[in-house]
């Protein structure tokens, strides 16, 4: 069988360079000479003849003047030997005056023997992909957040692999920065908020589920809202790799969290609401029931409110209301839920708290309440009482309609009774 005439090494190598479209340069360290290839005059829109005599001083000229300093001193270095190839990203000036990215590559031929003085590399236009780049940037730049890449290797180590330059925007953090120490970005989480970032990751990892996070940064003393969206992806080598964003919320969370406060709170008072307290009640019977917690409900009522109404109007009824929640709210713990759960009427629930204890607390609130000084519209002082039953959670209480019911019932024999007392659950 015939075989094909094998290439001399010069056509090969000429061959290789032509597939490439690479220019190439030679530089004679004594001399200055340049001798380039017709690849290289024409990325820059010249033929070889027109640059001649090519020398160092012209191929400087030809540099854009804010990368001269930066390429000679990374040849010098080279020159030096302190790194084993020359590397650089220029920009040439073309010869119909725009400017062109060119990454140039190059080595000493023999750094051992003084007598040989010629650098010899490469020239690749880059300028597509340049400008490629540069249209990703300006779009990173004109959407509304922190465009980014996240990767966890296999090790369980991570870091960023991209981040745009509105981290500073949005972290006072620069994106080469994050790039190099990945925790400057998690350092400035809230700390009640990094478990919970964490966490959200790594099940996005063992899923390969859409990772969504809400979380708040501290910035210059100032707390915001971020949340991030990325969709994950396996590479070959078993990485996982995110791409995202991340957006600031803050103004759409104090919206979400004021209209949660509203849904929650009693107008007049600012106490919780009917609503939030069924919920709340709810929430601690199935813990009773699970870990056979003890807690009281103390159900209030303002003594002849009506009378109040009637004699001095609604204005100061409404004064009385909100400042018997003063009352109230001053004297209960942090852990207490106190409601208004309709006109005059109001509950107490205190949680890990026994029957004894819930009446102690019920009647230092009615003394408390009797003390007080209430004021009509000519600021002369009246007298306000109030009632209460308590109630205490136990296994003969099978949901939350018979504890609401059995507070009635203690509420209304107070009542019966003659007022300002209290009428605690027969209970133990």
């Amino acid at each position: 069988m015939n075989q094909a005439p094998l290439l001399s090494p010069e056509a090969r190598l000429q061959a290789i360079l032509d597939g490439t479209r690479a220019g190439t340069w030679e530089w004679n360290l004594d001399t200055g000479e340049v001798l380039v290839n017709h690849r290289w005059a024409e990325m820059l829109g010249y033929e070889p003849d027109e640059l001649m005599p090519m020398t160092y001083e012209l191929w400087q000229s030809l540099s854009h003047p804010s990368d001269r300093e930066r390429a000679k001193a990374l040849m010098a270095r080279h020159l030096r030997g302190e790194t084993p190839y020359f590397d650089c990203v220029v920009r040439l000036r073309h010869k119909r005056g725009h400017w062109r990215w060119i990454h140039t590559r190059g080595r000493r031929l023999s750094d051992s023997d003084p007598a040989i003085n010629w650098v010899c590399g490469t020239h690749l236009d880059i300028s597509g992909e340049r400008e490629t780049q540069h249209r990703l940037q300006r779009l990173a730049e004109s959407l509304p957040g922190v465009i980014y890449t996240f990767v966890m290797k296999v090790d369980g180590s991570f870091g960023f692999s991209y981040v745009s330059q509105k981290s500073i925007d949005f972290y006072g953090i620069p994106p080469e920065l994050a790039l190099q120490d990945p925790d400057a970005i998690f350092d400035i989480i809230v700390n009640e908020d990094l478990g919970h970032v964490h966490a959200s990751i790594e099940r996005s990892a063992r899923n390969m589920e859409e990772w969504r996070c809400q979380y708040r940064v501290q910035l210059a003393g100032e707390v915001r809202w971020m949340e991030g969206v990325a969709q994950p992806e396996k590479d070959e080598v078993g990485q996982i790799i995110w791409h995202g964003m991340i957006t600031e919320i803050t103004e759409r969370k104090q919206l979400e969290l004021e209209l949660e406060r509203l849904s929650i709170t009693d107008e007049l008072t600012g106490l919780y609401n009917r609503r939030h307290m069924l919920r709340t009640l709810e929430e601690q019977i199935a813990r009773a029931k699970r870990y056979q917690e003890v807690f009281s409900v103390i159900a209030l009522d303002v003594d002849h409110f009506k009378q109040i109404n009637d004699s001095w109007g609604h204005l100061v009824g409404d004064q009385v209301l909100i400042q018997f929640a003063g009352v109230l709210s001053a004297r209960v713990r942090r852990t207490d839920v106190v409601a208004r759960t309709g006109g005059e009427e109001f509950l107490i629930l205190l949680p890990n708290t026994t029957n004894e204890d819930a009446h102690r607390v019920a009647e230092a609130l009615r003394e408390a309440t009797e003390r007080e000084d209430f004021r009509n519209e000519d600021s002369e002082t009246f007298t306000v009482t109030m009632s209460g039953g308590v109630v205490t959670w136990d296994d003969g209480l099978a949901s939350i309609r018979e504890l609401l019911s059995r507070c009635d019932q203690r509420l209304y024999q107070a009542k019966r009774e003659g007022r300002n007392r209290i009428v605690v659950s027969d209970q133990p």
